[in-house]
């Protein structure tokens, strides 16, 4: 039976539970947590400590200027991390603050955030209007990018722990599904064709396909990074266009407020400057294509590279020639991730040549059991060894 005013009550189990008030909800509601122990006193002295750090906390959140937002905390973690970013990062994260952070939640007061309105909020961007919601690898992105926000106001303010996105808030990665065997080689066929008729872009492709790189990677290879001597190809660089913002230098008056650049910088981490080897096919098609060594291997018709979205549409078109159905280039970085995997490389030579910063994001991201696999290893299967 509970002692009067305490909250401590004997369980069916033997043990004790403690109750306290935790927070009160949006809509005004109290929420309670619990504390357990094998022992009445065990318990009681764990309500007080909770309570002390709950006062100690409420202390910290003073500090948290009255009415706060999340708008306000956005920001400030901008300005407080940009200088540790890459400007193609920064040009990154502040669009999707922009679009879908300020518009979303901006003006959501930072204390009242909560895991409700947390999943509120990503069920709008799921959704989308008209049927056009975000993907799951973007949302999962958004959410990251929340947590960040949250601990940089944490740190500056010391208020004590904010409430973080809830994990089921967020969604997973989704499993990325290949295209169909018969379209990859129906692909590969007229790429080879094409390459060793001297098309540059179709060459560039298939050394996509057989390397896994990125468009950027691709897009700022220059014929000094392929290594004859060594048959390896050297991944020092990427090239993207990104959005530039006047504010940030008020001297760039030729870029207004939402233009763009082109941008040629380090690769994405640390691990994507790499040395890749190449198929000795894939080597001879680029010996006879060999330029100068300062050349890019993509150049432009205007300028001396292609940029990314040209070459993304000169992919469309190929697969539309070939009567394919549409799918992004990057889908050709899963197809040669998925192959490693499928000829038994082992996970980190597989990660390696792609340029993730650990196996895990391998794990993740590219690569996925099909059914006809499970299948193959289930056959065989015995209870002993």
């Amino acid at each position: 039976m509970a002692r009067k005013g305490e909250n401590i009550y004997k369980r069916k189990d033997g043990r004790w539970e403690g109750r306290y008030h935790r927070e009160n909800a949006p809509d005004g509601r109290k929420r309670y947590g619990s504390v357990y122990g094998r022992t009445y006193r065990e318990v009681k002295e764990k309500l007080v400590l909770m309570k002390r750090e709950q006062l100690t906390e409420q202390d910290n959140c003073g500090r948290l200027p009255a009415g706060y937002t999340m708008g306000e905390a956005a920001r400030l973690w901008l300005e407080e991390r940009k200088g540790g970013w890459k400007e193609s990062t920064f040009a990154t994260y502040r669009s999707i603050v922009e679009k879908h952070i300020l518009p979303g939640v901006g003006s959501q007061q930072i204390k009242a955030w909560d895991t409700i309105l947390c999943q509120k909020y990503f069920k709008t961007l799921r959704e989308g209007n008209k049927g056009k919601g975000l993907s799951a690898n973007y949302l999962h992105q958004i959410g990251i990018i929340i947590d960040q926000i949250l601990q940089v106001v944490e740190e500056k303010y010391q208020c004590g722990r904010l409430e973080h996105p809830h994990t089921s808030s967020v969604p997973k990665h989704r499993t990325i599904q290949t295209p169909p065997d018969a379209d990859i080689r129906k692909l590969e066929e007229y790429l080879q064709s094409e390459a060793m008729n001297g098309d540059v872009t179709c060459m560039g492709i298939l050394l996509t396909g057989c390397s896994g790189i990125r468009i950027g990677e691709l897009c700022a290879l220059r014929w000094e990074d392929i290594r004859f001597d060594k048959g390896t190809m050297h991944i020092g660089k990427t090239l993207q266009r990104i959005r530039t913002f006047r504010d940030n230098n008020p001297e760039e008056e030729e870029h207004p407020r939402t233009g763009t650049k082109i941008t040629i910088t380090t690769p994405k981490s640390l691990n994507s400057d790499r040395e890749i080897p190449l198929p000795d096919y894939l080597l001879c098609l680029l010996q006879k294509k060999k330029g100068n060594k300062n050349g890019y291997l993509l150049p432009g018709k205007k300028k001396e590279y292609t940029e990314p979205r040209t070459l993304q549409y000169r992919f469309r078109k190929i697969l539309d020639t070939l009567g394919l159905p549409s799918f992004n280039f990057h889908m050709l970085r899963h197809i040669f991730a998925t192959n490693c995997i499928s000829h038994g490389f082992d996970m980190k030579t597989v990660s390696e040549l792609l340029g993730h910063s650990n196996v895990t994001t391998t794990m993740h991201i590219y690569v996925h059991s099909d059914m006809e696999r499970k299948k193959m290893l289930m056959a065989g299967y015995r209870m002993t060894a």
